[in-house]
């Protein structure tokens, strides 16, 4: 997996990128068909604003693309959130790639049964 890490309007330190590399390459564990990776760092101009740095993750596997962003204070926090998302978001796409052929392969067999029982048993009173 290809993993680019860049900033727009932010100058991106090394320790912060090796840290998103790290971090954000964990979710390929629990998903292996990921092909790439594009993390952008931006922060925000206003001092009002307390989470400044917003980080936002896209990622593309096979036909499906996945994006996360969070903001925070610093930039290893956001790292932290937006890898809680794209965490979350990689088990909900797993589940339903492999739960799909099941209900595929017990789909036909339901409609079968389904119209046996539709028909009132010789016990009951009408």
């Amino acid at each position: 997996m290809r993993i680019t890490v860049k900033g727009k309007n932010f100058d991106v330190p090394e320790h912060v990128r090796d840290e998103a590399i790290a971090k954000l390459s964990r979710v390929r564990r629990l998903f292996d068909r990921f092909i790439d990776m594009e993390v952008v760092f931006s922060e925000e101009s206003n001092p009002r604003i307390e989470d400044r740095v917003h980080c936002e993750v896209v990622l593309h596997a096979k036909g499906k693309y996945l994006r996360a962003a969070a903001a925070a204070p610093d930039p290893l926090t956001a790292i932290d959130r937006v890898e809680a998302k794209l965490t979350r978001q990689v088990r909900k796409l797993k589940t339903r790639l492999v739960n799909r052929p099941r209900r595929q392969a017990v789909g036909p067999d339901l409609v079968g049964v389904a119209s046996v029982t539709t028909e009132p048993f010789e016990d009951d009173e009408i």
